[in-house]
């Protein structure tokens, strides 16, 4: 067990985490904590700056693999960082909403180039033995990053401002990412033959697993950008509602660990059904600290922090027991390309209830919805081996 850690636990699987770390959770993860700051210097509507950065990324994500095979690994990450780093350099000079938002797109093209996908792409092709646990590593510091980065972009714009600390931010990001570069691979990442197989069809189960999908993130994604916000809302002071958003995130890594092991024992659908579910009490939870204090903050990030962790995990697990192995890994590109691009808009949806609504009631209780309606959705899911045991 020990030799198979140390196995995983490369240069380049080091580096790789470190990079996601710091680019994902100075952008991605601390967004929320410099939304309210944003949101006030910008006429209440900086979600649309979080949707632009949300849509390119996501749009970034699906170019990745062409750009790996053809320019290689060191050139991709570190054009990603240079975009990550700009981007929220300009960022912090923007003096209207459409430079912030044209600022926010460049980085987000930057952090889908050098984060999650690059990552896996470059893991995969140089791990043999322990790449499962090399993932494992490297999927775990992209957790963390949301439970140790917005503390520290918390204290800096107590300190400063906000844009001192986005600033500081892109500093950060280019000095410290670019020499990792150095410890990764700098071979092509070579396209795998794929073998024509009759899987690729958008049979009803995979639909109804997509659609499922798009509904938890885009309830997952609701919460992300508005929980600090709509914990201040409720009488917390800034640095609370952070400690509350990154305790919440923090809980993903062992609910990553224990949902693995249930999914293993119970089955991947029954697992997604009680996610959403979970996933549906832990965003109504966001509305119970104003009446119950700090049980309601409790429930808040117990119940959400655990539940919003894991659809991506049961997901892949549910959509590979659905689709013939040769189609596995084009339609989880297609799922994940669908579920981020539509997952982005969420930020300026949120903008558009809370105008409606009159504050976080209607947004809340909206994703919360979505969740519970993708239980019955993932129920209506027929694993291939229920066809035909």
């Amino acid at each position: 067990m020990f030799r198979r850690a140390s196995l995983a636990l490369t240069n380049d699987v080091l580096a790789l985490s470190a990079i996601t770390l710091l680019i994902q959770g100075c952008t991605l993860m601390s967004f929320g904590v410099f939304l309210p700051a944003l949101a006030a210097d910008f006429g209440g509507r900086a979600g649309s700056a979080a949707t632009a950065f949300l849509l390119t990324m996501s749009l970034a994500s699906l170019a990745v693999g062409w750009a790996l095979d053809r320019a290689g690994a060191r050139p991709v990450l570190l054009t990603g960082i240079a975009l990550s780093a700009i981007g929220f350099g300009i960022a912090a000079g923007a003096r209207d909403l459409l430079g912030l938002t044209a600022a926010m797109a460049a980085c987000g093209l930057g952090v889908g180039a050098s984060t999650i996908v690059p990552g896996i792409a470059i893991i995969t092709r140089h791990h043999g033995t322990g790449r499962g646990m090399a993932l494992a590593i490297f999927l775990g510091a992209a957790v963390l990053a949301g439970a140790v980065v917005p503390p520290f972009v918390g204290g800096a714009m107590a300190i400063w401002d906000w844009r001192a600390a986005m600033l500081l931010c892109a500093v950060a990001m280019a000095l410290a990412c670019s020499p990792l570069v150095l410890l990764v691979p700098n071979g092509r990442i070579d396209a795998q033959a794929r073998k024509d197989g009759p899987g690729f069809r958008p049979t009803a189960n995979v639909c109804r697993l997509i659609l499922a999908s798009t509904l938890l993130q885009l309830a997952i994604n609701g919460v992300l950008f508005a929980a600090v916000d709509g914990l201040m809302a409720q009488g917390m002071t800034q640095s609370g509602a952070v400690a509350a958003y990154s305790i919440a995130n923090l809980l993903g890594l062992p609910a990553l660990l224990l949902g693995g092991m249930l999914a293993d024992r119970i089955g991947a659908r029954p697992m997604l059904i009680a996610t959403a579910l979970l996933l549906a009490l832990g965003t109504v939870a966001l509305l119970s600290p104003q009446a119950m204090g700090m049980a309601g903050i409790a429930a808040f990030v117990l119940i959400w922090g655990v539940a919003s962790a894991l659809p991506g995990q049961s997901g892949s697990m549910l959509l590979a027991d659905v689709v013939e192995p040769s189609a596995f890994s084009r339609l989880l590109g297609l799922n994940t390309a669908i579920i981020s691009l539509i997952g982005a808009l969420a930020p300026a949806l949120t903008d558009q209830m809370r105008v409606w609504g009159d504050g976080y009631g209607l947004p809340v209780l909206t994703y919360a919805g979505l969740a519970l309606l993708a239980a019955p959705l993932i129920v209506g899911v027929r694993p291939l081996e229920a066809k035909t045991g």
